[in-house]
């Protein structure tokens, strides 16, 4: 079967008034934090990322590569209109490129990954639902992928509403809902305090990671 053709719609206009300051500029891994999941997005099977920043944003969160990334395009939105204006934005966009799917992702979770993402276009590929997310705690959370079939709805919705709200107004839209064996890859990043526990987490990663390169490598060596 062929893939659909998927854009990621990447929300990175939040206005960070929980951190006091731009948290997509905080360091996070080998990145800035709005760059770590956008490199994800770039690496996965999305054929276009739509980055949405505010009006005036210098984008010096965004790395240099990411920038100029021929699947990158730059909308620019009005940030004081909310969540669903942010939405809105991407969703047109992404109806004048054609695409059969939305994979929409927040720049405040670091931890997503290629992996996940195509993990959702592989099952919408295979079902063909109105939408395909993740299950934490036994809700859909972002990254989400929407059917062009619910792009319409979408374009109808308005304020700071998240995925909580909109899926409960919404119950009869059809679904999947797969499951993550890590919980950390839904964390957000809305203050300091969850910035500091995000790089704890990471670092712990980083050390279980090279800790199970290194034994490998020593095994091959034997």
């Amino acid at each position: 079967m062929k893939a659909p053709r998927t854009v990621g719609i990447y929300l990175a206009a939040g206005k960070s008034a929980r951190m006091g300051t731009d948290k997509r500029l905080l360091p996070f891994a080998d990145y800035s934090l709005g760059s770590t999941a956008l490199q994800a997005a770039v690496l996965s099977s999305l054929s276009h990322i739509l980055v949405i920043v505010p009006m005036e944003d210098s984008l010096d969160w965004m790395l240099y590569e990411l920038r100029h990334h021929e699947k990158c395009i730059i909308i620019r939105c009005a940030s004081d209109w909310g969540f669903a204006h942010s939405l809105r934005c991407g969703l047109h966009l992404a109806i004048k490129l054609h695409a059969e799917a939305a994979v929409v992702l927040l720049a405040d979770q670091p931890f997503i990954t290629a992996a996940m993402i195509n993990d959702l276009i592989n099952a919408y590929c295979q079902h063909r639902t109105d939408y395909v997310a993740f299950s934490s705690k036994s809700r859909p959370s972002p990254p989400i992928l929407f059917s062009a079939a619910l792009f319409s709805e979408l374009l109808d919705i308005y304020g700071d509403e998240g995925a909580r709200q909109l899926f409960r107004k919404n119950s009869h839209w059809n679904g999947r809902l797969l499951t993550a064996n890590d919980m950390d890859l839904f964390f957000d990043i809305d203050t300091f305090v969850d910035y500091e526990t995000a790089i704890r987490r990471w670092n712990q990663k980083r050390r279980v990671y090279h800790d199970w390169k290194e034994r490998h490598s020593q095994r091959g060596l034997g």
